[in-house]
């Protein structure tokens, strides 16, 4: 299985062994079994528990790029993670889940405009850490115009989907519905509700 669109059906249908078959097709995914995360965070375990996880906290009918930025969005822990005195570290996995991801699905032959769209959710999906904001009051213009920048909607999908793929840390889900909330906000999406 070296297209995309053979690992696409896997990815969407989920059938027994789903998991199994993305790792012998795509060896990328083998070192995140083997990396560790923090408990405090990730009461799941490791990287590929979690990402497991996170795949399957997608809807079967999503948007398929969404499916590829579950599975791909921690790549880069394996390069990136460090253990020190003060805890479990991956400074960086994000920039380097991004570059891994372009490569892999530039492989696989995804169109262009799709692995771009896919690399900036992997690039991204670690924004609110770095934000850490907590009301609508705090939101800058730089905040504003990331959140209506055309792609949000996926990194949104991504934040919720990565939240319940990370057991013991419900904090998650506050920052998503912080973020859906101003983006619907923002963008005047309340209003088609």
């Amino acid at each position: 299985m070296s297209d995309y669109t053979q690992l696409e059906i896997l990815l969407t249908q989920r059938p027994t062994g789903w998991w199994e078959k993305l790792e012998a097709a795509l060896p990328e995914l083998e070192p995140m079994a083997d990396t560790i995360q923090s408990p405090r965070y990730h009461g799941e375990g490791d990287v590929a528990t979690h990402t497991r996880l996170t795949v399957e906290a997608c809807p079967t009918d999503c948007d398929p790029d969404l499916l590829w930025a579950a599975l791909l969005h921690d790549i880069g822990k394996p390069l990136t993670t460090e253990l020190h005195e003060a805890g479990i570290h991956s400074r960086g996995h994000d920039r380097a889940g991004a570059k891994l991801a372009t490569e892999l699905l530039e492989r696989l032959g995804m169109p262009e405009g799709r692995c771009r769209r896919i690399a900036w959710a992997v690039r991204h999906h670690t924004f609110h850490l770095d934000w850490q904001l907590t009301c609508p009051s705090q939101v800058s213009k730089r905040h504003r115009n990331f959140i209506t920048h055309k792609d949000f909607p996926l990194l949104l999908d991504l934040l919720r989907a990565d939240s319940l793929g990370s057991l013991g840390h419900p904090d998650k889900m506050d920052a998503y519905d912080l973020y859906l909330e101003l983006w619907l906000d923002l963008t005047g999406q309340r209003e088609d509700l």
